[in-house]
């Protein structure tokens, strides 16, 4: 097995199926990828979609949150190289086609990461998240963006560091790779591998404040500076965040970063 796709799903009925077709026409057989759907007990109508489904496997169970649901895909994987696809994200057509090339260019490279669409709430292209190497300077510092679905990492990777941390609910992602990149080197890969649709009641877009959270506790963990410019950008985040709250302010600021071509960070 090649390739194992874990998707965790909560009450994405609407999203489910693209993500499942986005994974069946890459192009290659069962013996090469599996995908695995975690759900978290949907009752939306996911869990009757998934029944009428025969290329895939899945289990529809309450789970610890968003951490435990890509852990229980992770541990049931069998493919030597794994993709974290939250339901509402979705694989780019020649995405695994083009992986592979980078595969046999850097055959020690145990992750890659990709370009990632985002789109907006309407399925219009918002921008494209570059790749890059998740080096640990950028990552403690002003990057602390993951190009998740975009990003392909060994079986090997998470012997060695573990898994995802359950008692993280936000922003996990980032954590574990502050932890993995200790010890791996990344390659970026020019080229759009994924696309991840925004929502608003997306973890992502609906509580950025706690992500901002959690890049403070990563630093505060690895001993990074307190007076540095990525520290009071976090704190800034932070501690406006009641602002972003009022409508009119929250209106205006949407507007202004508009005008000088900047999209919101989380444009609700």
């Amino acid at each position: 097995m090649i390739f194992s796709i874990v998707t965790p799903s909560l009450n994405c009925k609407e999203f489910i199926l693209r993500n499942i077709e986005s994974v069946r026409t890459q192009g290659f057989g069962p013996d090469e990828v599996e995908h695995w759907v975690i759900d978290g007990g949907s009752t939306d109508g996911t869990v009757e979609l998934l029944k009428a489904q025969n290329d895939i496997k899945w289990i529809s169970e309450p789970d610890k949150g968003l951490s435990d649901a890509v852990n229980k895909g992770i541990q049931r994987s069998k493919g030597e190289w794994i993709i974290w696809a939250n339901a509402d994200d979705f694989l780019a057509p020649d995405a695994l086609r083009v992986f592979l090339q980078y595969v046999n260019k850097h055959p020690d490279i145990k992750i890659f990461c990709g370009e990632l669409a985002v789109l907006r709430y309407d399925g219009t292209l918002e921008q494209i998240y570059p790749a890059w190497d998740y080096n640990l300077k950028d990552l403690l510092g002003l990057r602390t963006g993951i190009n998740q679905t975009s990003t392909f990492i060994h079986r090997e990777v998470f012997e060695k560091v573990g898994l995802l941390d359950v008692n993280i609910r936000y922003a996990m992602d980032y954590e574990l790779f502050v932890r993995i990149m200790h010890h791996y080197k990344c390659v970026p890969i020019n080229h759009i591998l994924a696309y991840y649709q925004r929502r608003k009641s997306s973890i992502m877009d609906a509580h950025m404040k706690e992500h901002f959270e959690l890049f403070l506790k990563v630093r505060r963990q690895y001993n990074q500076p307190i007076f540095s410019k990525a520290e009071f950008r976090i704190r800034f985040y932070i501690y406006t965040d009641w602002l972003r709250q009022i409508k009119p302010v929250r209106k205006a600021v949407r507007f202004a970063k508009r005008i000088v071509g900047k999209e919101p960070l989380h444009p609700m």
